[in-house]
């Protein structure tokens, strides 16, 4: 089996395969999290093919079912002695966590053709669930949000698809700012006791107008940016699209609504661990300073005017 070794939000996580699909998958997403020497805690991953449809006691108690990516369906069990976890995704997807052992076991149902081709499911349609439950395990928790820093100090930028989290990331990225991450980032708490963010860099997928398709693009390497992959929490920003004027305009929002915010991003917050945990690093972290961005023409957003958030910082 080949071992991929991976190190996000603090934590390495060794990937253990046997099909090359699954190297190339890491490689292609999880590109600026490879080769990082850093004195990590270690999680180990198995991956490995099933030939048959997976089976388990029906009286293992069911915790939570729904759906990911939009329409697939799962659900999430617990042993009756707590010592694992099981998650099946859709009917081919089988996934052991067991958090003491730190050790993931995942199984792929695998299928032939009728041309003796084997299939079965990609790492990409399981990876980001994959990640999200195992950080959880450690206190690091996932949030839909993009991330820019300076002066080590991180802006964190709210807001649901099409309010500009990529966008934003990429101007302060253009302006100078380390970037974090457009979509994808993770919560936790420091030694100290701080609220720090850690970055997810992976390619970001852009609109390709003329094939209306969206194509994977590394605006790390396209536009030589700084990033950065830790960095404590400085202020948190709701983005909020507005076409009434040019100029954009901050706009001081209350603690109780930035702690709403924040649990509103968590993603698949019901399939987490430490759930108690993670609502008191999200109600510390809304004691930070919060805004609202109306977020008008990109061609005109001054960064500057987040430079007025922590001043006292800089």
């Amino acid at each position: 089996m080949t071992n991929v070794s991976v190190t996000i939000a603090g934590i390495r996580i060794s990937f253990l395969t046997n099909h090359p699909t699954d190297r190339k998958c890491l490689e292609e997403i999880l590109l600026y999290h490879f080769d990082r020497n850093e004195v990590s805690p270690r999680h180990d991953v198995v991956v490995m093919s099933a030939k048959e449809k997976f089976c388990f006691s029906e009286n293992m108690p069911l915790i939570w079912i729904g759906v990911i990516n939009q329409n697939v369906p799962i659900r999430w069990y617990n042993s009756t002695d707590q010592e694992e976890n099981i998650i099946t995704i859709a009917n081919d997807i089988f996934i052991k966590h067991f958090p003491k052992r730190k050790l993931t076991l995942c199984y792929l149902t695998e299928t032939k053709s009728r041309f003796f081709k084997s299939h079965r499911p990609l790492l990409t349609n399981y990876i980001f669930f994959l990640l999200h439950s195992i950080l959880s395990m450690y206190g690091k928790y996932c949030l839909h949000a993009s991330c820019a820093s300076q002066n080590g100090q991180s802006y964190l930028f709210l807001g649901n698809s099409g309010e500009g989290k990529t966008t934003m990331s990429t101007i302060l990225g253009k302006a100078g700012f380390e970037y974090m991450g457009d979509d994808l980032v993770f919560i936790s708490q420091n030694e100290n006791g701080e609220v720090v963010i850690d970055a997810f860099l992976s390619k970001i997928k852009l609109l390709n107008a003329k094939l209306n398709t969206k194509d994977a693009i590394d605006v790390i390497k396209k536009n030589n940016f700084k990033y950065a992959y830790r960095n404590k929490l400085g202020a948190i920003i709701k983005l909020q699209r507005t076409y009434a004027n040019k100029e954009s305009v901050l706009i001081p929002a209350s603690e109780s609504e930035s702690f709403a915010w924040l649990m509103n991003s968590g993603n698949n917050i019901k399939i987490q661990y430490h759930q108690q945990h993670w609502m008191n690093i999200c109600e510390k972290a809304s004691l930070l300073p919060s805004y609202t961005l109306e977020f008008a023409d990109k061609e005109h957003f001054n960064p500057d005017i987040l430079k007025t958030i922590l001043k006292n910082e800089f």
